[in-house]
């Protein structure tokens, strides 16, 4: 080695960059150094590689052989979780709970007292820094509970955060915090002060306020009260359930020969796990009992038709306790909105909402439904095409336990791909991001090591966020890895702090500062906060000796969630009520989806995606062939949340008779609603007389559908920014698309683009009407002026509108 060292230091001094090809061979194996070194003998065109390229890259892909490993981990004394000196321990973080609110005690009694003009105009300023007090331990409790591995702090965030709770919901009950607010927003002298984002921080608090019960009689506001308490612990019964493992009277027996057509791993995995046995006629079979793991294998790769059928009726039985506690959860919430005077929940939910009523979502959803209808079409066809072919066509069309069949059949038939994941190497993927965002907003990452005490697990990784000057804008924690410790949430994005202007805060008696030195920065002779996310992933654990390698939806999903991050960092509007990701739930996923966009984009993938042993970049032409698999079927996925989302306005709508069930349907009034929503018409097929995926007598999918509980009546909120995402990306940043080739020369990574969309719609965070965030964006000259006049409004013809806009993965 010490040779082929002494030659690498030539060829560095040769090209003037000895030490970034050192740091690259300290980090290196023999193999990729001895492949730098062919590289660069063979040309003089060398692109020297950043040091700081280099550091990024290895904290994500070379933990062992960077600063970052666990030596460092339990050493040392503490400086705090997440950099908060106050949450050193579990002790400490129960006292910062306490800490928090009597804060926001001597805040409350700051705003009843405010009799002068001055101290009214406090007001406003006041409320958002008591909830910012609340929420920095209250956030921070709930991604502990989430992600930490010492149940001692769990128990104490669980403390925490069920007494912070209780106390928050009486704040959002007190009339003389409301009566106090509205006094302010009703005072024409004040109200002409205000700045824009001050006047949305208000409104923010009175639709609280008044969505909380305040206005309402004493008899009516207890019954408010008592809904509220019972949807609470409805919606943890719901959730309960799904992680309740299959009931053992649920079993399905499967003669052994029909699992040759399985993964290997699979079928090892089911014969370790199940008892096998002979039936009188000598077939032998095993006796499994479905889980999503399995099931997902056998409506995927199983031969028998009837297998799947069986399997899938079984698996789709769902769980009794999950419908009673779901059923009783959506006439709890009808019943609450009609207590604060709304005709159903749905209208209640989104009267805040960029949709504003359930008629503009059922407009939405039926013009996004016709323009799918031609691609539907065809991907049907080819399907019911497909299983005549083979002799297996039913006289009922396609059944929902042949569709994954036909679909993986059709693919195998075209022949396999080789696999992407060689070239997306978690740090690769990272590094790349870093390069995105400094080419659209002139910001990147900056991997640090942290603190004895700051992060929870070894794996989390710390990035900081710089500008182009090189000043700290906030800080990301990534925690990816599947573990056991941690809770099964799929991607996440935390808030743990945002960017709230501090200098100005309203100084109560009897607390003092809880900014550290750690948690404070500058700017524009300002002070703020210091941002603060978490994300969070559920990405499997390389095997050893090998960086995490991810697949193009594990790549998609980081970009999704580093758009949340990235939506934080620059949405700093100086209130924590409105900052980065604080905005209606229909608004909030169109930064992270459009990232998914830049994820596909041939121009990033090229600046990042190459092979982690050769260094090769990806072969665009084998991510043309990826992406037009993927689009052959977007119209069945489309489908899918099409009828979610349509379910979702059903069962939260004015019209719920549960005294109204049909026993040929199953068990409860939702199953009824169920069956009801496979027949409307936007969801049968109008290819002769095939039906299309209907519903299946005796089944109860609703069961499952966990998104019912944080979206309620919001569920069609993904589909929405996914218009509008394709859109911008389209019409503002001219992107360019892995299955078709460009004919655009602008380049998707344009700076003007990029600060165009920061400065209209990211730094805005919620402080301001969406509708003109996304009309201001799109007036470039690539939308008539009649559709941006019409978009400003964000009215019923706006989500028309909307809903006439193609998804350009269609």
């Amino acid at each position: 080695m010490l040779a082929f060292e002494k030659q690498v230091q030539a060829h560095a001094t040769k090209f003037g960059k000895k030490h970034a090809l050192l740091k690259v061979l300290q980090h290196s194996s023999y193999q990729s150094c001895r492949r730098l070194l062919q590289t660069l003998s063979s040309t003089d065109a060398y692109k020297p590689i950043k040091e700081e390229d280099v550091s990024l890259r290895d904290v994500f892909d070379r933990p062992t052989q960077t600063t970052l490993g666990s030596r460092w981990f339990h050493q040392g004394q503490p400086t705090g979780l997440l950099m908060e000196s106050r949450f050193v321990s579990p002790k400490s973080f129960r006292m910062a709970g306490k800490e928090a609110v009597s804060e926001a005690e001597s805040l409350v009694q700051k705003v009843l007292s405010a009799a002068t003009i001055e101290e009214k105009r406090q007001v406003i300023k006041c409320l958002d820094q008591l909830s910012d007090a609340l929420c920095r331990v209250m956030d921070v409790a709930e991604l502990v509970r989430q992600v930490h591995p010492d149940s001692n702090w769990q128990e104490a965030a669980d403390q925490v955060y069920s007494t912070m709770l209780e106390y928050m919901n009486g704040l959002n009950t007190h009339v003389g915090l409301y009566r106090k607010l509205v006094e302010v927003i009703d005072d024409s002298a004040i109200k002409k002060t205000l700045s824009p984002v001050e006047l949305e921080v208000a409104m923010s608090f009175r639709r609280d306020f008044e969505r909380s019960g305040i206005h309402l009689t004493k008899s009516a506001h207890a019954k408010f009260v008592q809904l509220s308490s019972s949807i609470h612990d409805l919606s943890r019964e719901f959730l309960r359930c799904q992680s309740l493992p299959p009931r053992n009277n649920r079993v399905v027996d499967i003669p052994l020969d029909q699992l040759r057509t399985l993964p290997s791993s699979v079928t090892i995995h089911i014969l370790q796990s199940f008892q096998t046995r002979k039936r009188s006629d000598g077939t032998a079979v095993v006796s499994i009992v479905p889980d999503d793991y399995i099931v997902h294998y056998i409506l995927r790769d199983c031969e028998s038709s009837s297998t799947r059928e069986t399997v899938y009726r079984m698996w789709q039985r769902g769980s009794s306790g999950a419908v009673n506690a779901l059923e009783q959860l959506l006439e709890d919430r009808l019943a609450l909105s009609h207590t604060v005077g709304f005709e159903s929940f749905a209208h209640m939910s989104l009267d805040d909402k960029m949709a504003k009523s359930p008629g503009h979502v059922n407009e939405f959803l039926g013009g996004l439904a016709n323009q799918a209808k031609p691609q539907w079409k065809s991907t049907i066809g080819s399907l019911l095409q497909s299983q005549a072919q083979s002799g297996q066509a039913g006289t009922a069309g396609i059944n929902p336990w042949d569709r994954d069949f036909w679909v993986s059949k059709q693919q195998m038939d075209s022949g396999a791909l080789p696999s992407l994941n060689p070239y997306f190497s978690l740090g690769r993927v990272v590094l790349g991001l870093s390069h995105v965002f400094k080419s659209l907003y002139g910001v990147e990452f900056r991997a640090v090591t942290p603190q004895p005490g700051e992060i929870w697990h070894p794996e989390v990784r710390k990035l900081e966020v710089v500008d182009e000057n090189g000043r700290l804008l906030g800080v990301i924690y990534c925690d990816v890895f599947s573990r056991n410790s941690k809770a099964h949430v799929g991607a996440a994005h935390f808030t743990a702090r945002c960017a709230r202007r501090i200098d100005d805060d309203v100084v109560v008696a009897g607390t003092g500062s809880s900014h550290s030195s750690q948690t404070v920065i500058e700017h524009d002779n300002k002070r703020f906060q210091l941002p603060v996310v978490v994300l969070i992933c559920d990405f499997p654990v390389p095997a050893e000796g090998s960086p995490p390698l991810l697949s193009w939806n594990n790549v998609e999903t980081i970009f999704h969630e580093m758009g949340h991050a990235m939506h934080s960092m620059l949405g700093q509007n100086g209130f924590h009520n409105v900052a980065g990701t604080r905005c209606p739930v229909d608004f909030v996923e169109l930064p992270s989806i459009l990232m998914e966009y830049f994820a596909r984009s041939p121009r990033t993938l090229s600046l990042f995606a190459s092979h982690y042993e050769t260094d090769a970049p990806l072969p665009l032409e084998l991510v043309s062939k990826h992406a037009e698999r993927r689009r052959r079927y977007a119209a069945l996925d489309l489908h899918a949340q099409l009828f979610m989302s349509a379910l979702d306005q059903r069962y939260h709508s004015a019209v719920l008779d549960p005294a109204v069930t049909d026993e040929g349907c199953g068990p409860g009034w939702s199953t009824r609603l169920l069956a009801e929503v496979h027949k409307d018409p936007m969801f049968t097929s109008d290819i002769g007389s095939s039906q299309i995926f209907s519903y299946v007598k005796g089944t109860r999918w609703q069961s499952r559908f966990t998104h019912l509980i944080g979206y309620g009546a919001s569920y069609y909120a993904y589909l929405f920014d996914r218009v509008l995402a394709g859109q911008i990306w389209d019409r503002v940043f001219h992107g360019d698309h892995p299955y078709m080739p460009s004919s655009s020369k602008h380049d998707p990574l344009d700076r003007e683009s990029g600060e165009r969309f920061k400065n209209e719609v990211l730094r805005w965070g919620g402080g301001r009407d969406p509708w003109k965030c996304i009309a201001s964006v799109l007036d470039n000259g690539k939308t008539s002026k009649e559709e941006i006049e019409a978009i400003s409004q964000g009215s019923k013809s706006a989500m028309r509108i909307v809903g006439s806009w193609r998804l350009p993965d269609l």
